[in-house]
């Protein structure tokens, strides 16, 4: 791992990162931070596309370090990501008679549906009731401190991780009885690699727009699949439930960051589809915290999407995970005794998610005591098998590290006898 100095220096403030806080006490018992394996957030901080990399050096235009006067991104990036929406979704390009349209995330997604979660506290008489998938990702942290009340629908691995649409559409019932209710979607599921079937996905839309719930789809993952599997399209799906139901709009906003299918998280760099009118009142939003940022990022970021070494590196970043997710799943059961029904493959995203051991559930309280005795027996942290409360004990793995320090992970977990059995 890189020199904590690089990607970790809290000083004497204090540091709300979970990982941060493990790798610290890891440094202090004594621990070499330099032979850390990390395996938690989907990073490596050394993969960015070369291609994209290069983009930077390669003459981007003066106007790209100064201000945009457009809230909704760098003109060139917002024409280059309509276009590529249209196309990876299947849509019709973006026009004066279109349902939707596309802005650039300037600041993350993270901090787009957080304004999302803004507007629809400032239009409704309370804050709604958001319904976020568990296991899943850090929703809450979003959306609890706009006072949204926080509801989950549980994805059972009986059913693969994907969601029972009766029980989605009675949580959708009973939150519409006392106000507005947001739906969040993540089809391409983070973290149990599930891909939603499109029949489930489309149940789900149509029972959120019988309620007038607000939906919230995040596509961070739509692009990062196994070559042989088709994403389940939620934004296509999405658009012809709207143009189809009686019932008239509903507010709705479509997230996708580029820095998952990129490895260049730290750009803040995604796409916003939304109606025109939604992006427009989420132009205000941004004006509160943002004049533009990271445009010769952005710049880049149109140059890369125009060049067709973008689709060579895509193509070989899901063999990639393709590989891992079928080697890892392999050497869980051969070397590390995992039964198999005690993880997931999946097909898609850069996870594999693996139940704690039971021997460790009651001997370290579950996943957070697992993943620190992981790290300070063997150096490896893996990640968080959920970031919202979720049944049995679970942690993932990231796949993205070449093979030789994916192998050198599970050797030192199956070394330190780290395994099932």
């Amino acid at each position: 791992m890189h020199s904590l100095r690089d990607v970790l220096d809290s000083g004497r403030l204090a540091n709300p990162l979970g990982d941060a806080c493990l790798i610290e006490r890891h440094r202090d018992a004594g621990g070499d931070p330099a032979r850390l394996i990390y395996l938690s957030l989907g990073e490596t901080w050394t993969q960015a596309a070369p291609g994209l990399v290069a983009a930077l050096s390669h003459g981007l235009p003066d106007l790209s370090h100064g201000y945009t006067l457009s809230p909704y991104g760098l003109p060139d990036l917002r024409r280059a990501l309509a276009e590529y929406i249209a196309t990876t979704h299947g849509l019709p390009r973006p026009s004066d008679q279109a349902d939707y349209e596309v802005a650039v995330s300037q600041d993350g997604t993270r901090a787009a549906m957080f304004d999302f979660g803004r507007l629809l506290v400032r239009d409704g008489a309370a804050p709604p009731t958001v319904l976020v998938p568990a296991p899943g990702w850090d929703y809450p942290g979003v959306f609890a401190p706009l006072g949204c009340r926080i509801r989950y629908y549980t994805l059972d691995a009986a059913r693969g991780y994907r969601p029972d649409p009766d029980r989605v559409a009675t949580a959708l019932e009973r939150a519409a009885a006392t106000g507005r209710a947001l739906l969040v979607l993540n089809a391409q599921h983070n973290p149990t690699a599930a891909n939603w079937d499109a029949p489930t996905v489309r149940a789900l839309i149509a029972t959120a727009l019988d309620h007038r719930a607000a939906i919230l789809v995040d596509d961070a993952y739509y692009a990062v699949h196994d070559p042989d599997v088709r994403p389940t399209n939620t934004l296509g799906i999405l658009l012809e439930e709207l143009r189809r139901h009686p019932r008239g709009a509903t507010p709705w906003l479509a997230v996708r960051t580029l820095g998952k299918q990129f490895h260049c998280n730290g750009w803040g760099v995604g796409a916003l589809t939304a109606h025109p009118g939604t992006l427009e009142a989420l132009a205000a939003q941004w004006h509160h915290h943002s004049y533009g940022s990271g445009l010769p990022l952005q710049a880049a970021m149109a140059r890369w999407l125009r060049d067709p070494a973008c689709e060579d590196y895509l193509r070989t970043m899901r063999c990639h995970y393709a590989e891992a997710r079928r080697h890892a799943a392999a050497r869980l059961t051969a070397d590390l005794g995992f039964p198999r029904h005690a993880f997931h493959v999946g097909e898609c995203t850069s996870y594999l998610r693996l139940r704690v051991p039971p021997r460790y559930v009651d001997e370290t309280g579950g996943e957070e005591g697992y993943r620190r005795l992981c790290l300070n027996r063997a150096g490896v942290l893996p990640g968080t098998g959920s970031m919202v409360v979720s049944g049995d004990a679970h942690v993932r793995l990231f796949l993205g590290h070449p093979r030789p320090i994916l192998d050198d992970a599970l050797d030192r977990l199956a070394r330190h006898g780290l395994g099932w059995a």
